[in-house]
């Protein structure tokens, strides 16, 4: 074989496999996309408005733990760590439901404030309580397109309607105490503001998030 054939069929050989991942390229580029996700401002720059409430998170890592921020500071505090946490909520006394442990399971009631175990029992199965979607929000997700929805009593109002690659979507939602806002966490795990009457947003209040439970 001379030098002239090796180069050619050594040629051919890198042609091929160029080939290969330009179609291994091209059908990514297809099924997920190139288009990137959604940018919003801050809730904490310049003319954004006040949103009061308190926002409850899990952060898991080594040990998983759970964050409050004060929603209107922006300000940020630990509140608890420990094994597998589940994020259930809030109770009626302002207080943090959490379901933690991995074999023995059991559910703790922790001031937020302090960090202090208020109740502590085991586990009943079924006793989870996640909190309840409102129904006059809906939050809907096909293909990269994400909408948030409101039904008041002047009718239906979109409240966001963006578009992202094809595995952005929108997950838990809810509307603040004071009905003024609705807030919507997304696949880039950030939280969103937004007012309840269309008149602005949406705002970034946080990233990081996950199983995100608003009072």
């Amino acid at each position: 074989m001379t030098a002239t054939s090796r180069m050619t069929r050594q040629s051919k050989l890198w042609l091929g496999a160029a080939g290969i991942v330009v179609v291994v390229v091209v059908a990514v580029v297809l099924l997920f996309g190139i288009t990137s996700a959604p940018e919003f401002p801050s809730l904490y720059a310049q003319e954004a408005p006040t949103i009061e409430g308190s926002l409850a998170f899990v952060e898991y890592g080594p040990d998983d733990c759970v964050h409050v921020v004060d929603v209107a500071t922006g300000e940020l505090g630990e509140v608890y760590c420990d094994d597998w946490l589940h994020l259930e909520g809030w109770d009626s006394e302002g207080n943090l439901r959490i379901h933690s442990g991995n074999g023995r399971e059991y559910v703790s009631v922790i001031d937020p404030a302090t960090g202090e175990v208020l109740e502590w029992g085991e586990f009943v199965e079924g006793d989870i309580r996640p909190p309840p979607f409102p129904d006059a929000l809906r939050a809907r997700s096909k293909d990269g397109r994400a909408t948030l929805v409101h039904d008041g009593s002047g009718g239906e109002t979109t409240l966001i309607d963006v578009t992202g690659p094809r595995n952005y979507a929108f997950f838990e939602f809810g509307i603040t105490a004071d009905e003024n806002y609705a807030w919507v966490c997304d696949s880039e795990d950030r939280i969103l503001a937004v007012a309840l009457d269309g008149s602005g947003g949406p705002w970034i209040v946080i990233e990081g998030v996950s199983q995100p439970v608003w009072k």
